[in-house]
């Protein structure tokens, strides 16, 4: 079955695309009559001349614009019905059209979800106890579900897929380092052992940064401080004088002298907090320790 075209016939048609009019001769005529405009200048008192003027090439044109218009829907007519025809035709077509596809593609999903059900029985069989963190939609494959792909190659893909990962999680392991579960973390976020090993040396060398800034804080309190006991003078605390010896009066009847213990002098210096000083004071004034300024201070006042 094809489509004949009885009238007009091919050569026909093609003659019918040329239009023939007194091209020429208009031409000629509207050259000679619009010659005048060229360069022509209106003054004030040639205005309406103007507007004269311009309204008659106006009308010409319109004449002219209007003609066209019209030899165009005539030769539109007969494209148009014949349009109409062949879309009717074609309307008739795409109704069997519409009833294959729709079972064709019905067709091709029941494949699809078939084959679907395939790999999921396949990544189970494999996934083991990282189901949770890689579940199927983190490694599934849209072209898998075409029809050219075949199961043998989707099942060694999945099988391979899994045995690096299994290999990659026991090279971070072996690594021993401190990071092992943000390192792992990084790695089954994009199953990407080269970023997960970059993550390791960046948070390593964050806990590095780290460290250093303590130990120099560290340091520079500790250089403050020693700072502090330089500058600030040490206090001495003045020794207590001595006792004088005590004076047994001579009554009768004479009681039995009362021995009395030795009291010694000591000069010495401490070097301690205010806090400290104040609790060493009290411990003397407590213990009943007298205390004042060394001997040499006093002689020499």
């Amino acid at each position: 079955m094809e489509l004949v075209i009885y009238n007009p016939t091919e050569e026909q048609l093609l003659e019918s695309y040329i239009i023939s009019f007194n091209n020429e001769e208009i031409k000629q005529e509207l050259s000679a009559r619009l010659e005048k405009y060229n360069g022509l200048v209106y003054g004030d008192d040639s205005i309406k001349e103007a507007k004269t003027d311009r309204a008659t090439l106006n009308k010409f044109k319109e004449a002219i614009e209007n003609k066209r218009k019209e030899i165009k829907k005539s030769c539109m007519k007969p494209y148009e019905e014949f349009e109409a025809k062949i879309k009717e035709i074609v309307a008739m077509i795409d109704k069997p059209i519409l009833a294959i596809d729709t079972q064709v593609k019905n067709y091709e999903q029941l494949k699809k979800d078939e084959k679907l059900e395939g790999i999921k029985a396949v990544y189970a069989d494999r996934v083991g106890n990282l189901a949770k963190l890689i579940p199927l939609e983190k490694i599934f494959n849209q072209k898998w579900l075409n029809a050219t792909y075949k199961g043998t190659e989707i099942e060694k893909e999945i099988r391979e897929l899994f045995a690096r990962v299994e290999n990659d999680l026991q090279v971070i392991g072996e690594l021993g380092s401190e990071y092992e579960l943000q390192i792992k973390d990084t790695y089954l976020k994009n199953l990407d052992l080269t970023v997960a090993l970059q993550e390791k040396k960046r948070l390593e060398e964050q806990a590095a940064k780290l460290a250093e800034h303590k130990r120099l804080q560290t340091e520079k309190a500790q250089r403050e401080k020693e700072l502090r006991e330089k500058e600030q003078p040490p206090i001495v605390i003045p020794a207590p004088a001595p006792t004088p010896e005590p004076v047994v009066a001579k009554i009768e009847p004479v009681p039995e002298p009362k021995l009395v213990e030795k009291v010694y002098a000591v000069d010495f210096r401490v070097w301690a907090t205010a806090e400290q000083l104040k609790g060493l004071q009290q411990f003397f004034m407590t213990s009943g320790i007298k205390y004042g300024k060394p001997e040499a201070e006093r002689k020499a006042v």
